[in-house]
């Protein structure tokens, strides 16, 4: 899967990141992330893994490749 949305909870270290969830579908990345950092106690981010590098603005035409 291309774009990973990756979660740790605000208590914990930056290293206890974790996948998860899994999407090749940038749009359904975002909303995914949207819903899961709705939640205050989570941190989340989306990382694309063919770039390798966070994802910064959805609307790109990058991932959409």
């Amino acid at each position: 899967m291309r774009f990973h949305i990756m979660q740790k909870k605000v208590n914990q270290s930056p290293d206890e990141y974790r996948v998860f969830f899994e999407t090749n579908d940038i749009f359904e990345a975002k909303d995914f992330a949207m819903r899961l950092a709705f939640d205050e106690t989570n941190n989340v981010y989306v990382q694309d893994t063919k770039r390798q590098e966070i994802v910064r603005d959805f609307d790109s035409p990058l991932y959409r490749e």
